[in-house]
């Protein structure tokens, strides 16, 4: 999706309130020696939780949306897995489709074809609606490109899970980094923690294809701009994908039904 400055506000203002947070603990269901094994439970170097013998781990109940604020397509969250399942290929190219698909994109995409098209010197002075059109049809073009890119073709083939897993529990800060960090590291299909290529090497890609229809934006340094905004773009996705559970608890209109 492109990068929005509006995501960066959002990102920023809900941050303190997910901060006040009191961090749920993990909910510990034990033998009787869960309480001589309680004390072992750390977090690895990974941000996943490792488990001692005789206890399992019950995850945060809050459902990870599939639409960031209700309206955004955010197919690839995913709630954290004890048991990992990996996505078929089908599975895969479905994600991708339904992010780049969903009908609040085509209503998104317009108001980001506008604040760029008045950002780059105005809307008269880019041709109108005929300007528009050419900016909705780029904005609609890195979306989907971008997201059959990184999120279908390449993790088939290099066999890696396109997937966001939401810990749901847990201190902030740690939180904080799992999210911001799963830019870099994602799961194989055999559930090992790898490299995530599809979006490093994905993304370079993706900005390579479509500088065919940036002709003002092939150098090098625009390239590697267009590049950190969209890895930028994602690490805040996951930031917000991780925290929004908690923070609409707190939004009496969006708390849920009991």
């Amino acid at each position: 999706m492109p990068v929005s400055t509006a995501l960066i506000c959002v990102a920023v203002a809900i941050c303190p309130v997910a901060l006040a947070q009191s961090t749920p603990a993990l909910t510990l269901v034990a033998d009787k020696q869960a309480d001589a094994c309680t004390d072992s439970l750390r977090w690895d170097t990974l941000g996943t939780p490792s488990q001692p013998t005789g206890i399992t781990i019950l995850r945060s109940p809050l459902h990870t949306s599939k639409r960031l604020f209700g309206i955004i397509p955010n197919y690839r969250a995913d709630q954290f897995q004890e048991v990992y399942k990996p996505l078929t290929t089908r599975e895969k190219y479905d994600i991708a489709r339904k992010d780049s698909f969903d009908w609040p994109n085509y209503f998104l995409l317009a108001g980001y074809a506008f604040q760029s098209q008045i950002a780059s010197g105005g809307f008269s002075h880019n041709g109108g609606i005929r300007g528009f059109g050419e900016f909705y049809g780029r904005a609609f073009g890195d979306n989907v490109i971008g997201a059959y890119v990184t999120e279908a073709m390449m993790p088939s083939l290099l066999h890696e899970d396109p997937r966001y897993f939401r810990l749901g529990v847990g201190p902030f800060w740690h939180r904080l980094f799992y999210a911001a960090s799963r830019i870099v590291v994602t799961r194989a299909d055999d559930g090992h923690h790898r490299l995530f290529v599809s979006e490093l090497a994905g993304n370079a890609a993706v900005v390579a294809i479509t500088t065919a229809y940036y002709p003002d934006s092939r150098s090098a340094s625009e390239a590697f701009e267009r590049y950190s905004q969209q890895l930028g773009n994602d690490a805040i996705s996951n930031v917000l994908t991780e925290f929004w559970p908690d923070v609409k608890r707190h939004i009496p209109f969006l708390k849920p039904a009991h």
